[in-house]
């Protein structure tokens, strides 16, 4: 009896799309569309009735693992997962993990009862052991372990990209600020920044929150910063939100932005016109890493395949607005 892997290589096409297109699903251009229910015709494969699709309609689910609450970015992120996962057949489970390791493996039961296919893990948390011998798994932005695709953009890049935009500026003291929550060993946004900077000789220091999201705690470590460095004239800031926090600071401070202090900070296109002043950022393509994890995750799922490739680095590109 034919399969959807006999029609895909009578097409040329992966047994992924074969699958959307006789289900229904995602965008394809005519000329395929037809070629596939041709060639399914003349292999003499029997096409699912509809309580088949039904039935696997209601099990193509995938679980989303990921801090929603800790960032305005992983909104953006889940949206676009969404969008993604529903051109391929499949919903989207999304759970709010918050960094708590006994959360997160609370929702790894729920996902098991759900019946989920697979997951997209976006979280931090070095301490939950993720069940990656039961599900097909893909990470955005954090590896977490060699056997499992990564999808992220190009961080090293990222920094190197901010000091070199400040560095023509004419800045000549920097500070680097994070709240990454792997630390600063594992930050490439910081080793690029740092880099680029000491091929200059130019002084910089960095300051990381280690995690820790309360935020009076926030506010005042970035109002330390600031107070201890009086002669600093620009600052790279690992994420937008916190960016955010870093100009009500200036703004409290009375530090002109950019007059006194040039500030560049990191993230997607969909958040860089909400603050004031616009922040001047490193972007990401939020849109094609959420396409290349779901992708990379249902072509797991649906080819039973080891992935196609370990990691996916996607590039970044400077936005300049009104903080340099």
């Amino acid at each position: 009896m034919a399969t959807i892997q006999d029609i895909a290589d009578e097409v040329g096409i992966s047994k992924a799309a074969v699958s959307r297109i006789l289900n229904k699903k995602g965008s394809f251009n005519k000329a395929t569309i037809s070629r596939v229910f041709q060639v399914a015709k003349q292999l003499n494969y029997t096409l699912p009735n509809t309580a088949q699709l039904l039935n696997e309609q209601y099990f193509k689910v995938i679980g989303a693992v990921l801090p929603i609450g800790h960032s305005p970015y992983y909104s953006v992120l889940v949206s676009l997962l969404e969008e993604v996962a529903y051109s391929y057949g499949y919903s989207l489970m999304v759970c709010s993990s918050m960094y708590d390791k006994e959360k997160e493996e609370e929702f790894f039961n729920v996902l098991r009862d759900k019946r989920i296919s697979g997951i997209i893990y976006g979280s931090f948390n070095s301490q939950v052991e993720v069940p990656s011998d039961e599900w097909p798994i893909v990470t955005v932005g954090h590896r977490i372990s060699e056997e499992i695709t990564v999808i992220k953009s190009d961080n090293y890049a990222a920094g190197r990209i901010a000091a070199k935009h400040l560095i023509g500026k004419g800045c000549k003291s920097f500070l680097y600020i994070s709240a990454y929550q792997v630390g600063e060993k594992n930050d490439e946004r910081f080793k690029g920044f740092a880099a680029e900077l000491s091929k200059r000789n130019l002084p910089m220091k960095p300051y990381f929150t280690g995690g820790n999201d309360n935020p009076e705690y926030i506010f005042s470590a970035i109002t330390q910063m600031f107070l201890d460095n009086p002669d600093a004239e620009a600052i790279f800031v690992e994420s937008q939100a916190l960016a955010i926090k870093c100009l009500k600071v200036c703004d409290a401070l009375g530090i002109a932005i950019p007059r006194q202090m040039k500030l560049v900070s990191y993230g997607t296109e969909a958040l860089s016109l909400y603050s004031y002043p616009e922040v001047t950022m490193v972007i990401e393509n939020t849109a094609q890493i959420a396409y290349e994890a779901v992708t990379a995750l249902v072509e797991q799922i649906e080819e039973s395949s080891n992935p196609k490739k370990n990691e996916i680095v996607l590039p970044v590109s400077l936005s300049q607005k009104q903080t340099s």
